[in-house]
């Protein structure tokens, strides 16, 4: 060493080297630690964007399941309005030449026995005992035909409709009622349908995005009894530790293990192609998660299906997964 080499001059120049390639090692990873986290967040984002499209499609393609139904439904109270309505002319002609014919001889007492007997006359001609008493019935039936009608939009357009992700408190009995309401058509062909549907306490949700689960599970449970003997859906709300507790069972084919463990996986199907997306139970399953519930599933071949929904009333955390619900035996 010589003799102007200074050991401790050496040392400091080697750990103020090794320090700055350190502070540029730390800045080199911070930086694509950034721009990893921006890329994250864009895919977070994009991911967001496309959950909501397939939302928005499987919605789509569930109404295009159901617009003949929903078209069979409006049709079938719209069919007898306009026969009530058509109905209503004739007999409104035949009352006015009563009125007529009334003004004109019942307010004169000498009127003579022929002009009561023409009275009389048309009366029997007309029916007008018949109309008076079938007009009651059909202005009862045309204003629950319309009314019939109006439901039918009004649950349809409830169902159809986009909305952002704001919550209230809602009666999750009304949301199921509604939803089977437009499954009208889709259940009455030889689908026995049981309810016990005990009263619940308000969950604060968004009461669109859980009928949307209702309907995929309801319909999922209908194409499961297909061909089935006695095919019967059963529908069972109750709350029980600080949750309420939707169970969703049928009697249909059931599903093995194998598919039991791939159902919630986005665009996993059984159906043949072009008629599914693999993405209603997905859907759910993410709806359910967001609302700090829990949605399980118990199956067996040849025995039937059950789901249960655990949702959580008071800003708990049920945690949504897969499991064991329950035997499928009611």
């Amino acid at each position: 060493m010589s003799d102007t080499e200074n050991p401790y001059e050496i040392a400091y120049t080697r750990e103020r080297q090794a320090r700055l390639k350190a502070e540029q090692l730390l800045e080199d990873k911070s930086r694509e630690l950034y721009l990893k986290n921006q890329k994250l967040a864009e895919s977070y984002k994009k991911l967001q964007q496309q959950q909501a499209v397939a939302m928005q499609n499987e919605k789509l393609a569930t109404l295009g399941t159901l617009s003949a139904g929903v078209a069979h439904e409006i049709n079938n109270p719209l069919a007898f309005v306009l026969s009530n309505l058509e109905s209503l002319p004739i007999y409104k002609q035949a009352l006015l030449r009563l009125l007529e014919l009334n003004q004109k001889y019942l307010n004169d007492p000498g009127i003579p026995e022929i002009y009561r007997k023409e009275i009389a006359d048309l009366i029997e001609k007309e029916d007008l005992d018949f109309i008076g008493e079938d007009m009651h019935g059909l202005i009862d039936d045309t204003i629950e035909g319309i009314q019939r009608v109006k439901e039918i939009v009004l649950n349809l357009r409830s169902f159809a409709r986009t909305q952002g992700s704001d919550r209230i408190e809602a009666d999750l009995c009304a949301g199921i009622n509604s939803t089977l309401k437009l499954l009208t058509s889709e259940l009455k062909t030889g689908v026995t349908l049981k309810l016990d549907l005990q009263p619940l306490p308000g969950v604060v949700c968004n009461p669109n995005q859980l009928n949307q689960v209702f309907l995929n599970l309801i319909m999922n449970a209908k194409q499961a009894v297909e061909g089935r003997a006695n095919p019967t859906i059963t529908i069972k709300t109750s709350c029980e530790d600080g949750a309420v507790r939707i169970r969703i069972a049928d009697n249909g084919c059931g599903m093995p293990p194998e598919v039991q463990k791939e159902i919630f996986v986005p665009f996993y199907t059984t159906k043949p192609i072009g008629q599914g997306t693999g993405m209603g139970l997905a859907i759910a399953y993410g709806i359910i998660q967001d609302h700090g519930g829990k949605i399980s599933v118990k199956s067996a071949v040849d025995q039937g299906t059950v789901f249960v929904i655990r949702l959580p009333l008071s800003g708990q955390t049920e945690g949504a997964e897969t499991g064991i619900a329950e035997e499928v035996s009611d």
